[in-house]
């Protein structure tokens, strides 16, 4: 019986495309890993649950949330031909949407297995909101979704303004009698009208005169 060459041959190929493919998928699989697990803190800086990274369709539902504004805009995938368009659309709104430029959207959409994981993980990439969109209350810088955004007053966002502040001696600008040191004044206050008698000794009391001239008693 003789050598069958042709089957060796043919064996030996085929080997060799299992051995590649097998090595394609190992790797394809890891890229896999570390593109989703770099959503999941995308979506937390984001403000959104980490874990629809994992979940089919959904991912793709709150990367559109965070990038378009609304979610739902993912449906514009299913359109022929424009869902190429759409999907380049989102990568430069991404890129956007965490404070990067054109730069940083060329390598989202050509490089996005290197590109996102320096995203995901760098501290000093924060979000800032979709574009033309205003970021959510909970939106914000790292895993906690904490938003870095100066303090706003509250009485600003009610529409008034604080009243500035006041010193102890601007705030209580009351002087002490010169009759009786244990009475008070108001300083700038009119006297009441009406009491023509002093209310601790009874004497009369001239017109204009705060005080009473026999036992300094402030005028009621």
């Amino acid at each position: 019986m003789g050598y069958d060459y042709a089957y060796n041959f043919d064996y030996g190929i085929w080997n060799d495309l299992w051995r590649f493919s097998v090595r394609a998928s190992f790797i394809s699989f890891l890229i896999g890993a570390l593109v989703t697990v770099s959503f999941w803190f995308l979506f937390q800086k984001a403000g959104e649950p980490g874990w629809a990274a994992v979940v089919p369709f959904y991912n793709v539902y709150e990367l559109f949330k965070i990038t378009w504004g609304n979610g739902w805009f993912f449906l514009l995938l299913l359109i022929p031909l424009a869902n190429f368009v759409i999907l380049i659309i989102t990568w430069v709104k991404l890129a956007k949407a965490f404070g990067k430029g054109g730069g940083w959207a060329c390598g989202l959409i050509f490089l996005s297995a290197v590109f996102l994981p320096i995203m995901a993980f760098s501290e000093n990439i924060v979000y800032v909101g979709a574009p033309g969109k205003e970021p959510p209350y909970n939106a914000g810088c790292g895993a906690n979704g904490y938003q870095q955004q100066a303090y706003q007053d509250p009485y600003a966002r009610q529409g008034y303004q604080q009243p500035p502040y006041q010193t102890p001696q601007q705030q209580n600008s009351s002087q002490r009698s010169a009759q009786n040191s244990e009475y008070f004044y108001q300083q700038g206050t009119a006297p009441s009208s009406g009491a023509k008698f002093c209310a601790g000794c009874g004497e009369a009391l001239d017109d204009g005169a705060k005080f009473c001239s026999k036992c300094g008693r402030p005028r009621q």
